[in-house]
């Protein structure tokens, strides 16, 4: 590594002074401890034959081996001249951030942004103006120790593994721009992954909750003002019958253009989505039909191109929030904050229990793979965080038990 900028802080070592216990922490680091002062040292070497040198303050090595690499480090950060705007970490990722808002699902875009430019611990807060042909797999896995190092308690594997991500795809840019003929290996992440299945409903917490949106609804109870209508609960019912997220660019994004009746057999809804994983179709079930008109009779005079949802509000994200803070307030008066492992409840919870209703009330003839498709999602993610914990009914502890 070749660093430009040397803090004038750091003291130089003379030749002859006499070292002991030296070991090398990697190539251009190492630590040390000299006859004459019982704390270790670091060397840092900066480029041209030349190196720095500074006391890292602690007499155990496993702290001195830590302040070393955070000195290291700090250093690499301060590097400003000398590296060409169009080599730097920063460069790459600008031109990642406005391929991914280019694409079809602007939330790519925004996930991508949001990892790259987070104020203290984002990819550019760390590598931004580092020469990326510099940026080794040590580095990028110093980062990631920084990232837990930032919080109470270490990040998620699925975490990591979007930053790790993001990383490679910038890599990816440079390598095709020929400025770096190789893409650095990411760091491996611990395998042994711990999986959250997704909080859900049962049958019967399902028309408890419904029951008492019904009764909440009948005395004309307000949340933060905002009164409870036929419109929350059709807002329940419809998403269980159509798979679709609870997010602001899912169900809260849809608008009546979206929307097409079949009346054929099967009837059902066939709806367009740009979703969290991109553009799908979703075929409803039945009964989605029913619940729409119904919608549609509650907002009468609505035109193709208002939202299906609260169509006052034109701001998406004010009608999340409010319906987040909705759905909690029904929970709570039907008793379901939490499932039964402790876990609390969400809005995602209709999906998840809808997910798995589907596959209960097939009989396991449902085909997992178009279910999959049909929800956004894939045969992978279905196993192990939507159906984990479903409960089994009698047909299907029958079927595990028939014979052929």
């Amino acid at each position: 590594m070749t660093l430009t900028h040397i803090d004038t802080n750091f003291v130089s070592m003379s030749q002859t002074q006499a070292r002991t216990q030296t070991e090398s922490i990697f190539r251009g680091l190492s630590i040390f401890k000299s006859v004459r002062s019982p704390k270790y040292h670091c060397r840092i070497y900066v480029g041209n034959n030349k190196h720095i040198v500074k006391s890292t303050g602690e007499t155990s090595k496993i702290e001195a081996r830590k302040v070393a690499m955070e000195l290291f480090h700090d250093l690499q950060n301060k590097k400003r001249i000398g590296v060409p705007d169009n080599q730097t970490f920063k460069f790459f990722s600008n031109k990642l951030i406005e391929q991914e808002l280019l694409k079809k699902s602007k939330r790519l875009g925004s996930d991508t942004k949001s990892y790259i430019l987070r104020d203290e611990y984002g990819l550019d807060a760390y590598f931004g103006d580092t020469n990326i042909k510099q940026i080794t797999t040590h580095d990028i896995r110093l980062y990631l120790e920084k990232l837990d190092k930032s919080s109470s308690k270490p990040l998620a594997h699925s975490t990591k593994s979007k930053y790790l991500i993001a990383i490679k795809k910038v890599f990816r840019i440079a390598y095709e721009m020929t400025i770096i003929d190789k893409i650095p290996l990411l760091p491996k992440l611990d395998s042994r992954l711990k999986d959250n299945p997704r909080p859900s409903f049962n049958e019967k917490e399902y028309k408890k909750l419904l029951k008492v949106t019904r009764e909440e609804v009948e005395k004309g109870v307000k949340v933060r003002g905002i009164p409870l209508t036929m419109e929350h609960y059709y807002f329940i019912v419809f998403m269980v019958h159509t798979f679709l997220r609870p997010i602001e660019s899912e169900i809260f994004s849809i608008k009546h253009k979206d929307i097409k009746v079949i009346k054929e057999k099967p009837e059902r809804l066939e709806i367009q989505v740009m979703g969290k994983t991109g553009y799908r179709q979703v075929s409803s079930l039945s009964y989605a039909v029913d619940f729409y008109e119904k919608l549609c009779e509650l907002n009468k005079g609505h035109t193709e191109d208002d939202f299906v949802f609260f169509p006052d509000y034109k701001n998406r994200r004010t009608a999340l929030r409010n319906f987040n803070r909705q759905f909690g307030y029904l929970l709570d008066q039907s008793n379901l904050r939490t499932d039964s492992f402790g876990t609390r409840r969400t809005p995602y919870g209709l999906r998840h229990y809808s997910l798995q209703t589907r596959l209960r009330m097939s009989k396991g003839k449902v085909n997992i793979y178009w279910l999959a498709k049909n929800a956004g999602t894939s045969v992978e993610q279905l196993e192990r965080f939507y159906l984990k914990n479903m409960e089994l009914n009698d047909e299907i502890v029958q079927n595990l038990q028939t014979f052929g």
